[in-house]
């Protein structure tokens, strides 16, 4: 493996890092820097938002109707299996598999597939697909995101 293909899977790991502490942290001004200007974000299979801005005002309405700002309520996305793979000099395709903690307990998990664009010194989100494979019955996200794209929400799991 060669350094340059060491340090495009370590960029992509940061703003993976970074995805996910600010999305965490309802910090949304940084987590713009994430994405790639001209990004898509597939929520669902369905919702498709194109561009940086059109992104983060879907991900700031999303929390505000999940309850997210709502007093005692918090969320960590946790990244399992990575994969990476550097197919250019300046382009990576990704999947993860995720799994979210919230006040709940283990409340939903899925997955991202991802390709990613350097920008500048950044290896940034070009095109994420984001689903949800399960869910807790009660789980938050599910008001936002809709029943997972994978096997039934259960009643008590995680309970």
């Amino acid at each position: 493996m060669e350094i340059a293909e060491l340090l495009a899977r370590e960029g992509v790991r940061l703003t993976m890092a970074q995805y996910n502490r600010y999305g965490d942290a309802r910090e949304y001004d940084n987590l713009v820097e994430v994405f790639h200007p001209d990004a898509e974000m597939i929520i669902q299979g369905g919702t498709v938002l194109a561009g940086r801005k059109r992104i983060i005002e879907a991900l700031r309405a999303g929390a505000r109707t999940r309850g997210a700002y709502e007093s005692g309520n918090f969320q960590r996305h946790h990244l399992t299996t990575s994969m990476i793979e550097v197919t250019g000099e300046n382009t990576a395709r990704a999947h993860h598999y995720i799994m979210v903690i919230t006040e709940l307990g283990f409340d939903h998990t899925g997955s991202y597939a991802d390709e990613f664009e350097k920008h500048g010194d950044r290896w940034l989100i070009r095109r994420r697909q984001a689903s949800m494979d399960w869910a807790r019955s009660d789980s938050r996200f599910v008001r936002w995101l809709g029943d997972p794209t994978g096997a039934k929400a259960d009643a008590g799991a995680g309970d």
